[in-house]
């Protein structure tokens, strides 16, 4: 492999999209080079860079995000930055690759990651890249449990290589953490990952999202990821989410869809009659009705729509005493 695979990636792509073609030329390059050592064996690829590699998503991105997998794949980490070197010695090019430790202190839970940071330059990247590509490969080393793994191919030339990652719902669950958890981060990568998911009819693996949600300082129970969802769209800056994707898409224009009414549409509404059956149960200790959220403000709303398992629930609240909340109202169509 020369560089001459780099250069020929950016051929034919639209000048401001050429930067990004580079760094995915790379980033699959890099990926396949430390699976060919053996050093993702334990580990599983993840994150929007995943779904663009392995399963075609629409945009370009920027960093590989991984999670370890077993407590022994800690050690294989330690080595990939002298992998990453050795791989940009073959590629004939200058680079640097720093290494990180971290860990977060606004968990619930023991958090630990490594981040390993990889810069390059060469001469022949002077055309779309002339300040050199930077990558960061960022690994969880302490993960959510319920992951669902799967092996997944790409090839560089002719050449297919396994590389392991997790379902689509497992991937999902990835996305709706940050969603659900991180109310600072108004990324419209995020939200234009998680509508590609919902075009799909991918549903998220719920325990999984609980697991991760319980590592976090703050965030609703997973279940009723959909309310949540719904609510958080409510409070997003949409022009500016519209604006940060639009630079990473093949298609521009694909960004004038994201809205809260399109979340609103492809989000599905919550099990409302598991919801009645448990508040048969537990009347007015039910978790749900000791405060104001959006799952109550669901159930007004699709029983207001005429949904029928919605006006039981509601039905139910109501001889529970529980105040509705503002009026529903009509979504568009």
């Amino acid at each position: 492999m020369s560089i001459d695979y780099i250069v020929q990636a950016t051929k034919g792509v639209p000048l401001p999209l050429r930067p990004h073609a580079a760094k995915e030329a790379l980033q699959k390059y890099l990926l396949i080079a430390l699976q060919k050592e053996g050093l993702l064996v334990d580990t599983a690829f993840i994150g929007g860079t995943a779904l663009r590699l392995l399963h075609g998503l629409p945009r370009y991105s920027e960093d590989l995000d991984f999670i370890c997998t077993k407590n022994e794949s800690e050690g294989a980490v330690a080595q990939w930055d002298k992998a990453l070197l050795r791989a940009f010695q073959k590629l004939g090019t200058t680079s640097d690759v720093t290494t990180a430790y971290k860990k977060k202190d606004d968990a619930k839970v023991s958090k630990r990651g490594c981040s390993i940071t990889v810069y390059t330059t060469s001469p022949a990247f002077a055309d779309f890249s002339a300040r050199g590509i930077q990558i960061s490969f960022d690994i969880d080393l302490d993960p959510p449990q319920h992951t669902e793994r799967e092996d997944k191919v790409i090839s560089l030339g002719t050449n297919p290589v396994v590389i392991p990652s997790l379902t689509l719902p497992s991937l999902m669950a990835g996305k709706l953490h940050i969603l659900l958890t991180r109310p600072d981060r108004e990324k419209g990568r995020d939200w234009f990952d998680y509508i590609w998911y919902r075009e799909k009819n991918v549903l998220p693996n719920v325990l999984m999202l609980n697991s991760a949600i319980a590592q976090t300082a703050n965030g609703p129970e997973a279940r009723y990821w959909t309310s949540y969802i719904r609510e958080r769209a409510k409070t997003i800056q949409w022009i500016n989410v519209r604006g940060d994707v639009k630079q990473f898409l093949e298609d521009p224009d694909a960004s004038n869809s994201l809205s809260d009414v399109k979340v609103n549409h492809i989000t599905p509404y919550p099990n409302f009659e598991e919801i009645t059956k448990e508040l048969h149960k537990l009347k007015k200790n039910h978790p749900l009705v000791a405060y104001k959220n959006p799952v109550i403000a669901d159930i007004y709303q699709a029983a207001f729509e005429g949904d029928t398992d919605a006006m039981e629930t509601r039905d139910t609240i109501t001889s529970l005493e529980v105040r509705e909340p503002n009026p529903p109202i009509s979504r568009e169509k």
